[in-house]
């Protein structure tokens, strides 16, 4: 094979750009513009921080890294972790990092074009400056290893791969081809549509040349995340790529297929002058484009702001005693900050009393401030960010505009859609919670382990109040008693605390649940097993 950097084209469309990716393109545009809106900048940049997470959730999810958000959020406030999540956790917290620099950039208006060489190399470099040690190195096909260098592209013959069918250039062509690659998307910059095209074309070219030895993906997303920024359509950080990529438009194993699908080389004299195919270009264009206009939808839905305050009161409301709570927290998340001495102005009561109300908010994460003395800021605590934003992190959707999946998808899959996919409807958690709180006394009076749930939920929410009820130590001691006492099955504890605990609504506290009764069992079975030994007196 010829190995001259041309091998990439086409790289975009320059002649004519097909009406399919310019209406896509029409579309971003307008539906991006309504993202965040109502909210002001404070608001804005909070959420932003969660679709970072968010973004390095799903880019992990890709790799085959599943990190708990709960614990990306540990790792980058320096919190301890436990031993087996840690490497995970800090790499995945290295994301993080470098998008929020990438977000900085763009903010001040100083961000590169982020296909040159210097910007994917400065972040592959920024993203392995802060990775854990034990993720500096591969190991080649002859069980040798080799120190990952930040921000170097491959040159050692040694490093040259194939990935699944694809044999990317040898390493002592990639700087050439990287140059080239850097030129041709230069180019892509006159055209107002073609710059948003180009982040979908950009993506695949990138990783068809795998300049380095490790983390191409990861660099290619932050990179895909920086175009779209540049290109007007990053919607404030209020999306994220990474997500849709990782689901895809009907199964999460698009993103694999269309990669490989656009490595297809030229198929015939219609299909362009390149070396590889101009329509499987734009198919994967197509199926890009789709996935990012699902993601701005969706992202539209979660963020809109009537909804957000909705769902943010009925929260407050349910897990606070004070009345004028809620009122605080719309007061805040609407104007963005509030003086402290105007909290009284809002809850129309005493200086003391405001001042209580604030305190208990703070105490719970709802707000938060730079110093004691300083303007409050709405936040969105750790413990309660699957109440706020239902399934950001799960298989559901929130309601959103209809997205049709682009035909030629629907070919591949071999079966015809008759409908265009639409998400399910947001599961209220909050309101869910409320529901299970309400039958715990039912509960307490049936059978098995959904009884010893239930007594011990009783005496929580007895000495401890809805709003401060513990129940993952609720979970332990049930799951403590119904096994270890009682020999109930693994199965039966995990589809009683799944399906009653007010404390097991979201996807991630069902895992963890699962999680812990598969951790606690064995010895609870011994413990059990010995009591049935004992002889009786």
């Amino acid at each position: 094979m010829e190995e001259v950097p041309t091998r990439i084209e086409p790289a975009f469309f320059e002649e004519s750009i097909p009406s399919s990716l310019s209406d896509l393109v029409v579309e971003i545009k307008s539906a991006v513009s309504g993202l965040g809106k109502n909210l002001p900048t404070e608001s804005v940049a909070e959420l932003a921080e969660l679709v970072r997470i968010m973004n390095c959730y799903y880019s992990n999810l890709i790799e085959g890294h599943n990190t708990r958000p709960i614990d990306i959020e540990r790792a980058l406030a320096g919190a301890k972790l436990e031993e087996a999540t840690r490497p995970l956790a800090l790499e995945a917290a290295a994301h993080v990092v470098v998008q929020r620099e990438i977000d900085h950039l763009s903010y001040e208006g100083t961000l590169p074009v982020p296909t040159s060489t210097e910007f994917v190399s400065w972040v592959h470099r920024r993203f392995y400056e802060e990775m854990p040690d034990q993720f500096r190195f591969v190991e080649h096909h002859d069980g040798s290893k080799a120190e990952i260098v930040p921000g170097q592209f491959r040159t050692n013959a040694k490093d040259d791969v194939i990935v699944g069918r694809h044999r990317p250039p040898k390493s002592d062509v990639v700087a050439t081809y990287m140059q080239y690659f850097s030129k041709r998307y230069q180019a892509a910059q006159a055209s107002a549509t073609n710059q948003v095209i180009a982040i979908a074309a950009a993506h695949h070219r990138f990783n068809f040349i795998h300049p380095f030895i490790d983390g191409n993906g990861r660099v290619s997303r932050l990179m895909s995340h920086a175009m779209a920024s540049r290109a007007g359509v990053g919607g404030n950080g209020l999306w994220s790529i990474s997500r849709g990529l990782a689901r895809g438009l009907t199964d999460n194993g698009e993103y694999k297929r269309m990669m490989d699908y656009a490595d297809s080389e030229r198929m015939g004299e219609r299909d362009g002058r390149g070396n590889l195919s101009q329509k499987a270009l734009q198919d994967y264009c197509e199926w890009f484009l789709a996935v990012s206009l699902d993601q701005i939808n969706f992202a539209k839905a979660v963020f809109d702001f009537d909804t957000l305050e909705a769902r943010y009161r009925r929260l407050v409301e349910a897990v606070s005693d004070d009345k004028w709570a809620a009122d605080v927290i719309s007061a805040v998340l609407r104007h963005g900050s509030l003086e402290r001495g105007d909290v009284n102005l809002i809850t129309k009561t005493t200086d003391r009393t405001a001042r209580k109300t604030t305190k208990e908010l703070v105490d719970a994460g709802f707000l938060k401030s730079s110093s004691p003395k300083t303007p409050l800021r709405i936040a969105f605590p750790l413990n309660y960010r699957e109440r706020l934003f239902p399934n950001l992190f799960a298989d559901g959707e929130v309601v959103a505009p209809k997205q049709t999946i682009p035909t030629f998808i629907t070919r591949m899959h071999r079966q015809q859609v008759e409908e265009p996919f639409t998400p399910a409807e947001v599961v209220d958690i909050v309101a869910e919670v409320e529901r299970r709180i309400e039958v715990i006394p039912k509960l307490a009076k049936s059978t098995g382990a959904e009884k010893v749930l239930g007594d011990h939920a009783v005496k929580e929410l007895a000495e401890f109040g809805k709003a401060k009820a513990n129940w993952k130590a609720v979970h332990e001691r049930a799951i403590s008693e119904a096994i270890g006492q009682f020999g109930r099955s693994r199965t039966e504890v995990k589809m009683a605390i799944h399906e009653h605990s007010p404390g097991a609504v979201s996807d991630e506290d069902r895992a963890e649940v699962a999680r812990a009764v598969d951790e606690m069992a064995p010895d609870l079975v011994q413990k059990y097993n010995a009591s049935l030994r004992k002889p009786k007196r």
